[in-house]
């Protein structure tokens, strides 16, 4: 008797990771969330032509011209396949544009912004934060994953939920040295990099979540880890794709929720009006820029180019400009995905030994 087709699971607030939106250098991140109790539709059958691709050109009133290309914050060490036409917009385009440039982020000042947002004081620990449900989970789930709890024990909820993502990331094999804006901040060469946000601004973010809903972060991201691997290879092939509906199901989701209202708004709403208002600034000057973001940011009603076509901006969207990763994926399936110890590479958590 043949099996059904696997479904999507039921989701809940999940810590995806880097997958669209954070800093690479903290744990594959981008705490991003689907439709709270609600599974995702079953996949369409594939196009008999592409659906499309998140590539955007928008023209400056003043004749600044900005290519914008949606981006997957991890990979999985495969080189991309450019359409000609964003070749040829990478290669025009004076300046490189991404939300931080991670290159510049040295070790030490990484740790210094982990330690000022994502610990915390010494006279607090995380069972003064969260239910001794949670903690239960988590000490769990880092004893399967080689970790003592004593070494989470000082850190804030949203961070731990970001380290329970780069395990997962980690023990399927991607990583977000391999996201797209890694990629082509490794072919910058000499054209200028412009960040148009900080390190400090995204982790300060993350840090002033409600406690509440840190928590409920971590309970997710925790109760989700069995189909990390499914629903992260779903958002790959999404953005591959270039499809809006899946994608927004899978990162967008739902905003029932007061809480995770709370989220969207200040992770997504009031990031992308801050991001294009810089991005206007940049382009008055009449230069061409090549800009790489997360692809949440470029859909929906308040996305990245929707605000820029408000201040003026002539707005295409080149739905036919594909960019792929080159090759089938190596990822591991299932049963793979969690080698034996000695063979992973861990993660470092502050106060942990190596």
């Amino acid at each position: 008797m043949s099996r059904a087709p696997r479904r999507l699971p039921a989701s809940r607030p999940a810590a995806i990771a880097r997958a669209l939106a954070a800093p690479g250098w903290l744990a594959a991140l981008a705490v991003v969330v689907a439709f709270a109790c609600a599974k995702p539709p079953p996949r369409p059958a594939p196009p008999a032509v592409p659906a499309g691709s998140f590539y955007w050109e928008a023209v400056a009133p003043g004749g600044g011209v900005l290519f914008l290309l949606g981006s997957v914050h991890i990979g999985d060490g495969r080189a991309l396949e450019l359409d000609p036409r964003v070749e040829s917009a990478w290669r025009r385009a004076d300046e490189l544009v991404v939300e931080v440039d991670t290159n510049a982020l040295s070790p030490v000042d990484a740790l210094a912004i982990t330690n000022r947002y994502g610990l915390m004081p010494p006279e607090q620990s995380l069972r003064d934060v969260v239910s001794p449900d949670t903690y239960e989970a988590l000490r769990a789930y880092l004893k399967k994953r080689h970790y003592p709890i004593e070494a989470a024990n000082r850190m804030r909820p949203w961070l731990l939920a970001q380290v329970v993502s780069q395990l997962e990331y980690q023990a399927a094999g991607y990583d977000a040295e391999n996201g797209v804006d890694v990629w082509f901040l490794k072919r910058a060469g000499r054209k200028p990099v412009v960040e148009l946000e900080s390190i400090d601004e995204q982790t300060a973010l993350f840090a002033s979540l409600p406690d509440a809903l840190q928590e409920k972060l971590l309970k997710e991201v925790l109760s989700d880890t069995d189909d990390f691997l499914a629903v992260t290879q779903a958002i790959l092939r999404a953005w591959e794709e270039g499809d809006d509906a899946t994608l927004a199901t899978l990162v967008l989701g739902s905003r029932d929720d007061p809480e995770l209202a709370t989220f969207y708004e200040r992770v997504f709403t009031e990031r992308n009006h801050r991001m294009s208002e810089r991005l206007a600034a940049l382009a008055a000057d009449g230069k061409a820029r090549f800009v790489v973001i997360g692809a949440g940011h470029l859909i929906g009603a308040e996305s990245v180019p929707a605000l820029l076509a408000q201040r003026g901006f002539q707005v295409q969207r080149v739905a036919d400009a594909r960019v792929r990763a080159r090759g089938s994926s190596p990822s591991p399936g299932p049963a793979e995905r969690a080698p034996p110890p000695a063979q992973r590479h861990p993660v470092q958590m502050p106060g942990h030994p190596r």
